[in-house]
């Protein structure tokens, strides 16, 4: 009986070749790991973008408000309704059809219908197409607490009111004025 070592080297290529690919999609499953950091999210994204934009306003107001005369020491916190939104590009196709209809008893009937299409304008991004964003709309604010050392002093609440509902463009009834406690030291202080 002789040995085919044809077949036996057929039958390796052919498991070496099948190990190949399942590393390779091993690999490709691993890769968001292998980089260090997980894959973020369009939702995190825009989270985490909101979130640094309420700390910004917070650092802002704090420094503007600490060189106003009675504030003393101050914490600003600012709370956000909404993150970002978007609008996006559209296109708009209109179509009118006229259909007059010739009736037996001498009359004439017009039919018209008209129809809209609308489509989002798509480019070309760095994960595929995506949408055109024509407009970026900031977060919207919900409220803003301010607790600093002259709290309690009806006149530095009026100003802080007033300063911060000048700054954000919103209400008074959305700014929050209280006295911070003796003892309390604000980060960063």
């Amino acid at each position: 009986m002789k040995f085919d070592w044809s077949k036996l080297k057929t039958e390796r290529k052919l498991w070496f070749l099948v190990l190949l690919g399942f590393g390779g999609v091993l690999l490709i499953a691993l890769t968001p790991f292998l980089e260090g950091k997980p894959p973020e999210t369009a939702q995190q994204f825009q989270q985490e973008d909101s979130e640094l934009y309420a700390d910004r306003l917070e650092q802002r107001l704090e420094s503007l408000l600490a060189e106003v005369s009675g504030v003393g020491r101050v914490q600003v916190m600012v709370t956000l309704k909404s993150g970002y939104s978007n609008i996006y590009a559209r296109s708009e196709k209109n179509d009118l059809d006229r259909t007059l209809d010739d009736r037996a008893e001498g009359g004439q009937k017009t039919q018209e219908r008209n129809t809209t299409e609308q489509t989002y304008v798509l480019i070309d991004g760095a994960e595929g197409e995506m949408p055109l964003v024509t407009v970026r709309m900031e977060p919207e604010i919900r409220g803003v607490v301010v607790v600093c050392d002259g709290g309690a002093d009806p006149a530095t609440i009026l100003f802080v009111t007033d300063l911060v509902r000048v700054a954000l463009d919103i209400p008074a009834a959305m700014v929050s004025v209280c006295p911070m406690s003796a003892g309390t030291v604000p980060p960063g202080g």
